[in-house]
């Protein structure tokens, strides 16, 4: 049936609205009494067999959002968050919510009053809304780097972003301002984040010699590389970035490698010798030619 193949291709939950553009009424409640489909939550239809982060969303009341939702997304996400999140509609105070805010695991959102509190149609935030959200819950780090995410992917617009902002409250915006798309992953976003509150100018995927890009350039000559387990942990990435900064070295720049962990686990210790350097004027150092 057209239901079910549509079910099946949109993650298997939507809302019985949405059903109800391909089948009667009549016809839903024989599928479900057929067994192909079932109600995680009143309003809402699931595949038998489907049991995932949105139905568990559903079934305490809520859609999937904020942390839950980024993950969906292909998004970054804080490590080591594995807990539910879910969004309830912002006027409901039901027992099931209640019980849902007091159950190990799971933590509950509303919307901000001022944003659009519509419901999704297959149980999950887009990341419009999704972002708006994790503006309230994540650092303000972490929420830039999943919206740098988003714009790099073009699963969310610069003027959506901009949007989202003007309709936060200031403390929740600064995730938000100022994004680019060149960050090529979540510490980037966050290391230039980090640069930006310190009000240290800098230019990211910087091409220092032809065919060779840099993660950052500070100044004239301070080259920051964020190094990942992933892109740098094997012997050859070892040797290809012991070559990359030999040749960097000959023209005068200095190379400050950082790695994934640093980044997450000791941002101040990250922060504080960029700062040293940048005190010095050792990022002004005169290139060779």
């Amino acid at each position: 049936m057209e239901l079910l193949e549509w079910l099946a291709a949109n993650g298997g939950v939507s809302t019985v609205q949405a059903a109800r553009d391909l089948v009667s009424a009549e016809e839903l409640l024989d599928l479900k009494g057929s067994g192909a489909i079932w109600t995680p939550l009143r309003g809402w239809v699931a595949l038998t067999g489907v049991s995932n982060d949105v139905t568990r969303a559903l079934r305490v009341g809520g859609v999937a959002t904020c942390v839950t939702a980024l993950r969906m997304h292909g998004l970054w996400t804080p490590h080591g968050e594995t807990r539910l999140h879910v969004r309830v509609n912002r006027r409901s105070h039901s027992a099931r919510i209640t019980e849902a805010e007091r159950t190990p695991g799971v933590v509950v959102h509303r919307m901000h009053e001022w944003l659009d509190d519509a419901r999704p149609t297959h149980g999950f935030d887009p990341v419009v809304a999704t972002l708006a959200v994790a503006s309230g819950c994540v650092s303000a780090e972490d929420l830039a780097a999943a919206a740098e995410r988003g714009l790099a992917l073009g699963t969310v617009q610069p003027h959506e972003v901009r949007t989202i902002a003007a309709g936060l409250p200031r403390r929740r915006r600064r995730g938000l301002e100022r994004l680019c798309d060149r960050s090529g992953s979540g510490v980037e976003s966050i290391f230039a984040l980090m640069l930006r509150d310190a009000h240290i100018a800098y230019v990211q995927q910087f091409e220092p010699i032809p065919g060779m890009f840099v993660d950052f350039l500070i100044g004239t000559s301070l080259i920051v590389e964020l190094d990942s387990r992933t892109w740098h942990g094997r012997p050859v990435d070892i040797e290809t970035d012991r070559r990359r900064d030999a040749e960097l070295l000959a023209l005068g720049y200095r190379t400050l490698r950082f790695t994934y962990e640093q980044m997450l686990f000791q941002p101040e210790l990250v922060r504080e010798r960029v700062l040293a350097l940048v005190r010095r004027d050792a990022h002004r150092r005169k290139l060779w030619t």
